[in-house]
């Protein structure tokens, strides 16, 4: 993309794009892909982490410099409000050790759990909606994906404690998710085990675990990125059902009612439906009404753009 173009987004309008997107990732079962695309940025924002995936090439050339300078343009002030926000949600879903977040609380973390339980039971039609031609071939990948997913989530080793080194996993796996339209990225940490030890570090200052999932952070963007847009242009319909079933998969994750919330504490068990089944259906109520919302945007957003480019002249 030239640089002119993404350019265009005024910083501040960037970095209040960066603030939705950053809120939404920090929050299980809600994308901040879909955010970007709803706001309009999602084709700039792809494309200008593809520039600077490939910034030592550009270097080379005053063409290439100019590019790498128009994605600055447009990264740098909507990482400011994604890490703001990122910060600020986790403060209350997570926050320190200290003074647990409404996400560690025996009282709160079920109608938590509710909540992204709706959000990721309504997201499933996000992923699959975006299929260009569905097949029962697409119904086999996501059935068999979200068997994975469902026994992924079973192993014990996700209820414990993660092992450091495995954080980089961990941010290498999220950032290639959460680029991607109706996934979330931090849906993926909570299957790994891996969301309240991250977040509980941001909010602890635990500069180790921090740089090893930053690390990750950076060499999954690198690895990844390419990777993803490979996919996404040769296999479109096939990585969108694999998506879908990973994401039916992982509900075993946000069951709402667990023997524990905190993974130190020991493995985090699924048990029976308790006392405060009321709450937990409207927080569930609710997390789908936001997916059901935010597809209603998008939608109208994608009509208005279709409106707009049959009005445009055309180029002579």
């Amino acid at each position: 993309m030239p640089e002119a173009e993404t350019s265009r987004i005024p910083p501040h309008l960037s970095l209040l794009s960066g603030l939705l997107m950053g809120s939404a990732d920090a929050v299980p079962g809600v994308s901040g892909g879909t955010i970007a695309l709803i706001v309009g940025i999602y084709d700039r924002f792809i494309e200008a982490l593809s520039t600077m995936v490939k910034a030592p090439l550009h270097l080379r050339s005053a063409e290439g410099r100019a590019k790498i300078a128009g994605a600055l343009f447009l990264l740098v002030p909507l990482g400011i409000g994604i890490a703001t926000a990122l910060f600020l949600v986790t403060r209350l879903l997570v926050g320190p050790s200290e003074d647990p977040g409404v996400l560690l609380r025996p009282e709160t973390a079920p109608i938590c759990y509710g909540f992204f339980f709706g959000l990721v039971l309504v997201s499933l039609r996000e992923p699959w909606r975006r299929l260009r031609a569905p097949g029962a071939g697409h119904v086999l990948i996501a059935v068999l994906m979200a068997v994975a997913a469902a026994l992924f989530v079973a192993l014990p080793y996700r209820s414990a404690v993660p092992p450091t080194w495995s954080l980089a996993l961990g941010g290498a796996g999220a950032i290639a998710v959460m680029l991607l339209p109706g996934v979330s990225g931090s849906l993926f940490l909570v299957i790994l085990g891996q969301y309240t030890v991250v977040t509980g570090a941001l909010h602890d200052r635990n500069l180790p675990i921090i740089a090893v999932f930053l690390l990750g952070l950076g060499l999954g963007a690198v690895l990844f990125v390419p990777v993803l847009r490979h996919c996404l242009r040769r296999y479109h319909d096939h990585t969108m059902a694999a998506l879908t079933g990973l994401m039916a998969g992982s509900l075993r994750a946000l069951w709402p009612w667990k023997d524990n919330y905190q993974p130190k504490l020991g493995p985090m068990h699924n048990v029976g439906i308790g006392d405060n089944l009321l709450w937990v259906l409207i927080a569930a109520a609710a997390g789908a009404g936001v997916v059901s919302l935010l597809a209603i945007l998008e939608r109208r957003l994608q009509r208005i753009q279709g409106r707009s480019s049959a009005d445009a002249p055309a180029e002579i």
